[in-house]
């Protein structure tokens, strides 16, 4: 049913631009919900009461003002949808001059009304979808019910095999529902694709069981589609294929993709995952007792830290390192030895070398 919030207030104002008089907006029971003169807010009107009971225009005459308690001269109408008198709709002014276009403003306020209950409903239908996916996602107990539970909401959940994930790097606000309706009828992934919110920044993708070179190709184009409309950034890993009952694993594995896509900056299938896989595996507790036995020293030194990086990234090439650095190659081997000094590891045995890398890297994922 109609509830006087915001849509109550935009509804009066609206129509006082319009026809430059003020307006009130009544609940069934003839109270004022809203009004261009707060003052009268709360205060009941007879008139509306009268109107809404015999789903009639009214005239306010002189008569009636003397009359009925908290009335004004003008005009008072029913907005009535789908045969119930929801709200009183009140006009201030001279009845006869405001009467023919009373008519008119009614309309288009129980249009407007019509359409504001649509996208509420709308709205709910899509919380009850995500609230339902979140569950299906979250949780390994689940027997035939539970997706009589889905089937009621339009999801067929025995021909998803796959979930993909999509997470945006660059946006402060969630989607919207109507945002999400339009890339559910842009993709050309598949017909039973289901596009799903998640979270702030996050959009879950059900998808069948389908071709993965295909699925590959066209997530390009919807992604590429998604950054034109929004301009953001968007990571996109994607689970391995399984059956309905155990879509959480792919869930959990396409948001480990997910993470890894942000720094690769490309579609990454979770079964591509090799030296990611290993860090994220690593727990916790292990990763930060790991940094202190390799590269916790190189923290108070920021300069060394970001030459060892440079160095990985350039393939543990002198020449190369220090020409990106701008620096002498010595006085890179000098900052090398200093770093083998604080971190008791030799840059030039393999194995030391590994462990250099990869407490670099668990020092990175833990700044993200």
């Amino acid at each position: 049913m109609f509830k006087f919030d915001r849509l109550g207030e935009e509804i009066v104002s609206e129509i006082a631009e319009l026809i430059k008089e003020d307006v009130i907006l009544t609940d069934r029971r003839g109270f004022i919900q809203a009004s261009t003169d707060k003052e009268r807010i709360n205060q009941f009107h007879e008139g509306a009461l009268i109107s809404l009971r015999e789903k009639k225009i009214l005239h306010m005459s002189d008569k009636e003002v003397k009359t009925l308690q908290g009335v004004r001269n003008g005009v008072v109408m029913p907005i009535v949808i789908d045969g119930q008198a929801i709200a009183g709709l009140g006009i201030t002014g001279d009845p006869q001059v405001i009467h023919p276009q009373a008519q008119l403003i009614l309309r288009v306020t129980e249009l407007f009304i019509q359409d504001a209950m649509k996208r509420k409903q709308r709205e709910e239908k899509t919380r009850d979808i995500e609230f339902f996916v979140f569950d299906w996602l979250t949780t390994y107990r689940m027997d035939d019910r539970f997706f009589e539970r889905g089937l009621l909401l339009g999801i067929k959940a025995d021909i998803y095999k796959q979930v993909a994930v999509l997470e945006v790097t660059n946006m402060e606000e969630q989607f919207t529902v109507e945002e999400v309706d339009g890339f559910m009828s842009a993709q050309s992934i598949h017909p039973d694709v289901k596009v799903i919110r998640w979270g702030q920044n996050k959009l879950i993708l059900l998808l069948p069981e389908m071709n993965q070179d295909i699925l590959r190709s066209e997530l390009e184009y919807f992604l590429l589609y998604i950054k034109r409309r929004k301009k953001i950034l968007v990571a996109a890993g994607i689970g391995g294929q399984t059956d309905h009952f155990n879509l959480a694993a792919s869930f959990m594995q396409a948001e480990r993709a997910a993470n890894a896509s942000k720094k690769l900056k490309r579609i990454l299938f979770e079964n591509e995952l090799r030296f990611e896989l290993v860090l994220q595996s690593i727990a916790e507790p292990t990763r930060e007792e790991f940094i202190q036995r390799t590269v916790a020293p190189l923290l108070k030194e920021p300069e060394l830290l970001s030459n060892v990086r440079m160095w990985f990234q350039e393939n543990q090439s002198m020449q190369k390192t220090a020409k990106k650095l701008h620096i002498h190659k010595n006085t890179l081997s000098y900052r090398l030895q200093k770093v083998e000094q604080l971190t008791g590891l030799c840059v030039s045995n393999i194995h030391d070398v590994l462990l250099l890398y990869l407490g670099t890297r668990l020092l990175d994922e833990i700044g993200k």
